[in-house]
C-alpha cells in the first residue's frame, strides 16, 4: 500500500499513477468513438433506421459528454477570440461553432423524424419534408465541416495516436 508521501513523491517524478486516468487518452477515445460512430450511423442502408435513430441517440449523449470534457478549451478560446491568438486557434474554433450546429440540427431534426425510436417510448414526433432536407442537409454540413476540422487538427490526431496507442501498443510487447 502507498503512502502519501509516495503518491506525492510520484506525482512529482511526472509519473501518472496507475489509477489516475489519462485526460488525454480519455479525450482521444470520446472523440475517436464519436466519429466511428458518426460513420457508421450515416450509412442508413447499412444500419437499419432503427440502429440508426438509437446510434443517432447515442451520439447526442457522446456530444455532451465531448463538449464537457473540452469546456475549459472553450471557456478559453471564446475570452481569446478578440485578443491575441493564432488564426489556427480562430478557425478551429469557428469549425467547431458550426459543428456543433450542425450537431444540434441533426439530433433536433433527426428526433421530430423518428419512425422508431421515439415512437417506441410513445411519443409521436410530427415529421415533417422540411425536417428530413434539414437532417439531411446538417448531415452534409457537419461531414464538410468535420474533414476541415480534422484536417486543421491533423498533427495533433497524429501524434496523439502515435504517443497514446501506437507506442502504448509497441511498449507492452503488442499484447494491450
Amino acid at each position: 500500500m502507498k503512502t502519501m508521501d509516495s503518491t506525492i513523491q510520484v506525482r512529482r517524478s511526472g509519473e501518472r499513477s496507475p489509477t489516475r486516468p489519462n485526460r488525454t487518452l480519455r479525450l482521444f477515445a470520446v472523440d475517436a468513438s464519436l466519429f466511428a460512430l458518426f460513420i457508421v450511423v450515416v450509412n442508413v442502408p447499412l444500419t437499419g433506421l432503427a440502429i440508426h435513430e438509437w446510434l443517432g441517440i447515442v451520439i447526442a449523449i457522446g456530444m455532451v459528454a465531448h463538449i464537457l470534457q473540452h469546456a475549459n478549451w472553450v471557456v478559453t478560446t471564446t475570452r481569446r477570440l478578440l485578443s491575441a491568438t493564432s488564426l489556427q486557434n480562430r478557425v478551429n474554433y469557428l469549425l467547431v461553432v458550426g459543428i456543433f450546429i450542425g450537431f444540434v440540427s441533426i439530433i433536433a431534426s433527426g428526433l421530430l423524424i423518428s419512425e422508431v425510436a421515439l415512437p417506441w417510448i410513445g411519443v409521436t414526433p410530427p415529421g415533417a419534408p422540411f425536417m428530413l432536407w434539414l437532417h439531411l442537409a446538417s448531415v452534409g454540413w457537419v461531414i464538410w465541416l468535420t474533414t476541415i476540422h480534422l484536417a486543421v487538427n491533423w498533427r495533433w490526431i497524429a501524434s496523439a495516436s502515435d504517443r497514446l496507442i501506437f507506442k502504448r501498443f509497441a511498449r507492452s510487447g503488442g499484447t494491450r
